[in-house]
């Protein structure tokens, strides 16, 4: 049995030899039309490179990204603490009233008896 990841994973790679069976006809095709264009070369391009730019680029990004979501929590983390104590605080403060309003319509039960 084949789970959903193994499926994805095998889709995704057919995706991927689509794209480069597609991308090396293309550069077939661009490679006849540049031998054919008097006076014009080929571009110096080290793929290798090109690519190593890109995913260092992306890795950076993916890491300021970690970086940023992790402040995001750490801020939401202590704005729910700080947002705890004061609700404590307020239902103490609620919860002593209470007591001190019942005290004194006790005590002044008691006195008009």
């Amino acid at each position: 049995m084949t789970s959903s990841q193994d499926t994805y994973t095998q889709t995704l790679r057919s995706a991927q030899d689509a794209v480069v069976e597609a991308f090396r006809t293309w550069t077939d095709t661009a490679k006849g039309a540049w031998a054919t264009a008097p006076g014009a070369a080929t571009p110096e391009v080290d793929p290798q490179q090109v690519i190593d730019q890109v995913f260092d680029f992306a890795e950076k990004m993916l890491g300021v990204q970690r970086e940023f979501a992790k402040s995001l929590a750490a801020t939401a983390a202590s704005a729910t603490e700080a947002a705890r104590q004061q609700s404590e605080s307020v239902v103490g403060a609620v919860r002593q009233q209470a007591e001190d309003t019942t005290k004194a319509v006790k005590g002044a039960t008691k006195t008009e008896k």
